[in-house]
């Protein structure tokens, strides 16, 4: 590609040089193609001299400033070798292709093409900066892309054992009580854990699958809280086809049990609403309590699922993925989640 554009660079100046020498003096003699000749090799000569200078002395770490400074300098002398070449190696093989040739032709000349390796040297570090920056930004994508993938299998590995703790917890309470209500609660339990060893090793999955998940694991906490817990999951069939992480609806459903109705003597409702459009899923979950800002400590281990939530979804979706926690009114709290289509 280099020695290409090279090539294609000289001769196109050359050609431009001649349509002017046709335009000023109505044709184009020998001497003129031999001389554009001489142009042509000449200035690829000298351009690679400026690119040697430029790889020997590692100019690509000085400063902006620094570098077009050194450029100028070192364009102007090799403009001023280019054109002595030319009248030197003109006046051995003929005298009629530099009669013209004077003083302040020879100046201006100069002039012209220092100013040429000039921007040939401007384009050179351009083009390298460029192809430059653009491996570096592959680079850190590719970094990024690792450290998000490493953040979110750690995730992952840390949401399993919590929501087991916790549903262990919850049939453990049932044993003396109701020793049957607790083997269902095992039964349900095992049914989820099968279902998580499935998705593993994916960050995403459909809306479907993750209210598959949300069910077994309401069943087991309708067991541990009977009457207490009423729930209803309202989603359209367009809202299926959504991805979303792995048990995010699940942890924020177990955030509003835990936090909210198993608070409450009589307990409460939780209701799980859905809707969507051509970009954002988005998910309600309602459930009976109050929510009192600052209440709910993220550092704390009641508030890692929701700690866990927020970032998994920052990793995945950036700031396009929100989640937010309000009170509805004086008796129901307000979980909203938006997500966008993937």
């Amino acid at each position: 590609m280099y020695w290409g554009f090279q090539l294609l660079g000289w001769l196109t100046f050359t050609a431009v040089n001649l349509v002017f020498n046709y335009l000023s003096n109505g044709t184009i003699s020998g001497g003129d193609a031999y001389y554009s000749l001489l142009i042509i090799i000449l200035g690829i000569a000298g351009s690679h001299f400026l690119r040697f200078v430029i790889n020997r002395y590692n100019w690509r770490k000085e400063k902006i400033v620094k570098i077009f400074h050194k450029l100028a300098i070192l364009s102007a002398l090799i403009g001023t070798l280019h054109i002595s070449l030319l009248y030197l190696i003109s006046s051995a093989c003929s005298d009629e292709l530099i009669k013209n040739f004077t003083e302040a032709k020879f100046i201006t000349q100069a002039a012209t093409f220092g100013t040429i390796h000039f921007l040939w040297g401007i384009i050179y570090f351009a083009v390298y900066f460029f192809r430059n920056f653009k491996k570096e930004e592959i680079k850190n994508l590719e970094q990024q892309s690792k450290l998000k993938e490493i953040q979110l299998n750690k995730f992952k590995s840390q949401l399993n054992p919590h929501f087991i703790f916790n549903s262990m917890n919850g049939i453990r309470a049932l044993i003396e009580e109701d020793s049957q209500k607790a083997k269902e609660g095992i039964t349900q339990l095992s049914n989820i854990l099968r279902h998580t060893l499935t998705l593993e090793k994916r960050s995403l999955i459909s809306l479907e699958e993750e209210l598959k998940l949300l069910r077994d694991y309401l069943n087991l906490e309708k067991i541990r809280l009977e009457e207490r817990l009423n729930y209803e999951i309202n989603v359209t069939k367009s809202c299926l086809r959504y991805q979303l992480p792995p048990m995010l609806i699940q942890t924020l459903a177990e955030n509003a049990i835990k936090h909210g109705i198993s608070k409450l003597i009589k307990g409460g409702n939780l209701i799980i609403n859905s809707k969507s459009d051509d970009t954002f899923l988005i998910m309600e979950i309602i459930n009976s309590g109050q929510y009192e800002p600052g209440s709910l400590n993220l550092e704390s281990a009641s508030g890692f699922g929701i700690k866990n939530s927020i970032q998994r979804l920052q990793f995945i979706f950036g700031e396009k993925a929100s989640l937010e926690i309000n009170n509805r009114n004086k008796n129901e709290v307000l979980t909203k989640l938006k997500i966008p289509k993937s």
